[in-house]
């Protein structure tokens, strides 16, 4: 490539200075063409003026300019050895000798002579043209030689290259595109045969230690994958197996001995350990050691067995207590959560084997899940002790406040009948009667209303829900409109609250019913500035009789009192024209926690 660009060059700049050389000789023709023209006009204008006339001189130094024109003597040697040089001396010597005395001597009376003079030098000027002629096409003759054989050269080194490409390296070349196009698809076995010191060498030599490397490299690479796809594999095992246990763990309540089974099994199949066992200690002194094994199966053997020594604390049963029969070590978990300690789980191992990391990880998540579902399991027991016992007092305190205050009444009624029969005052006997009789429907209807408060629940819909039914409810039975209003959706009331309130709104409708004789009756709800809310039932009724005195006191006391358990104060007044109203003012616990804006 190097040779064909520098004949090139050669060839180009050969030209150029060829080319360069003969470009003056066109104006040497054409000015020296020039001389025999310049001649004729002098022997014409000699034979109508003198020799010296001005036009006459004009001329003779115009031709004398051109016999010495740059363009004309640039192309003479300087030593006038060769034709061109001694052509132009015979044209300079017959101006000079010839020409122009003749001229200057006015000798141009004589026609014969002075055309003589002129056609010896015209033809002495067509010589040294044709000789000019023929030094241009020699320089062109030199130029199209010079090119010829640039361009036969450049021609034989191209055939000589295009033979090397051919026979030296296209060979190599499709051996290494052949072993290029194998790695492409993923064969790093091709190797090439080539070992030149050129350029092809080299790169033959650099792919076949690339292939040999990524060889290597693909096999470890292999390796590798297999290696991380086994170990992905198990750590999608294991999630799998924690994700399971803690769905079937926190599902369950109570939890069985079957489920920690089934855990136990499905652990000794992810770590390919085993067996495991499971030493709880459970009850509330921690004195019965429940033992489970994986490889025990159903609810036979002594999977479940019940373990009890009162000098066993939760540590020593579970360390001393045990069902396995292979040997081994054993690596043990402690089952702990919240600082309370249930036990630990074992797996047996054979001598002087030592588990992996991730298993052991695996079994202290697993010892963590059991120890998290006892402890929830715990708790939600304990929380539902705390409800019955919360459920008990609050049935209690109705009881005490309602249905026993009016048996003792009853009590002292029947007393009282007992004294006026000891004394025979029958007279009194009746009113002791009608007395016990209001008494007994009075504890009836207490009685009826501790029912109804017990039985009584708010359902998904929400307190504006249950409302909206005790109205139905109370209308129908009371023949009366009622109406609601007020902000009654999304109260921040809680459960107990919210039953308060509904118990409440009840007790008053059922008032209005029983002894208001009211056409209509209006429930609101109302808030103001300082978020206390205010609960107000009105009617149109007649107010509060005397007749029905003791009913309305009995249920007002009622009322009362849940305004006192929504840490809230009850109001009766009197309406205008006519009628009642019930206020209960209360703040809700909810805004009670809320901390103080401060402006």
């Amino acid at each position: 490539m190097a040779a064909i660009s520098s004949l090139a060059l050669i060839g180009l700049l050969g030209s150029i200075v060829i080319a360069k050389s003969a470009g003056g000789y066109a104006d040497a023709i054409n000015q020296a063409g020039s001389l025999r023209m310049q001649a004729y006009r002098l022997m014409s204008t000699s034979e109508r003026v003198s020799a010296h006339h001005p036009r006459m001189s004009w001329q003779i130094e115009h031709l004398q300019a051109t016999l010495v024109a740059p363009s004309i003597v640039g192309l003479i040697p300087e030593k006038s050895e060769g034709a061109l040089g001694q052509a132009y001396d015979s044209v300079l010597e017959s101006w000079r000798n010839e020409l122009l005395p003749a001229l200057e001597d006015d000798v141009s009376s004589n026609n014969q002579a002075m055309n003589e003079i002129v056609e010896d030098f015209v033809s002495r000027v067509d010589v040294f043209v044709g000789n000019l002629q023929k030094n241009a096409e020699k320089k062109v003759v030199l130029l199209e030689v010079f090119q010829g054989a640039s361009v036969t050269i450049l021609v034989s080194i191209m055939v000589m290259v295009a033979y090397h490409i051919i026979c030296g390296v296209m060979p190599p070349f499709r051996e290494l595109v052949g072993v290029v196009n194998g790695v492409m698809v993923g064969d790093f076995s091709g190797r090439t045969t080539y070992r030149g010191n050129d350029e092809l060498g080299l790169l033959s030599r650099t792919i076949n230690k690339m292939n040999a490397s990524l060889s290597e490299m693909y096999g470890q690479l292999e390796k590798r994958v297999a290696a991380k796809t086994h170990e992905l594999k198990r750590s999608n095992e294991a999630l799998r197996m924690l994700y399971l246990t803690a769905r079937r763990l926190n599902g369950i309540n109570p939890l069985t001995q079957d489920e920690l089974i089934d855990v136990l099994h499905q652990l000794e199949s992810v770590t390919d350990e085993g067996p495991f066992e499971l030493c709880l200690s459970l009850g509330a002194g921690q004195d019965e050691v429940v033992l489970l094994s994986s490889r025990c199966h159903g609810t036979q053997g002594r999977q479940g067995t019940m373990v009890s020594e009162d000098s066993w604390n939760t540590t020593s049963a579970c360390s001393d207590a045990t069902f396995s029969e292979e040997g081994g070590n054993a690596y043990a978990v402690r089952v702990r959560e919240a600082g309370r300690d249930y036990g630990e789980l074992r797996v047996i191992q054979p001598p002087g084997h030592m588990l992996a990391q991730w298993k052991i990880e695996l079994i202290e998540t697993v010892a963590g899940l059991i120890a998290a579902t006892l402890s929830l399991s715990e708790k939600a027991n304990e929380q539902r002790r705390l409800a019955l016992m919360d459920e008990r007092a609050v049935i209690a305190r109705e009881l005490h406040d309602s249905l026993a205050q009016s048996l003792s009444y009853l009590k002292i009624q029947v007393t009282r009948l007992q004294m006026q029969f000891d004394r025979q005052r029958y007279d009194d006997v009746a009113q002791v009667v009608a007395e016990l009789r209001h008494g007994l429907n009075s504890s009836y209807r207490q009685l009826r209303e501790l029912l109804n408060t017990f039985r009584l629940r708010i359902n998904e819909a929400g307190l504006e829900a249950a409302l909206n039914e005790a109205v139905e409810e109370f209308a129908k039975r009371g023949e009366l409109q009622i109406s609601v209003r007020g902000q009654w959706g999304r109260l921040p009331l809680s459960p107990n609250e919210e039953i308060h309130v509904l118990q409440i709104v009840r007790e008053a409708l059922s008032n209005v019913v029983r002894h208001a004789k009211a056409n209509a009756c209006e429930i609101s709800l109302s808030i103001d500035d300082d978020q206390v809310h205010v609960l107000s039932i009105r009617d149109d009724g007649v107010g509060i009789g005397a007749e029905s005195e003791s009913d309305i006191s009995h249920g007002m006391a009622i009322m009362e009192e849940r305004a006192r358990s929504l840490n809230g104060s009850l109001e009766i007044r009197s309406a205008s024209p006519s009628g009642i109203v019930v206020s209960v003012r209360f703040l809700p616990s909810a805004l009670k926690r809320l901390p103080a804006v401060v402006g």
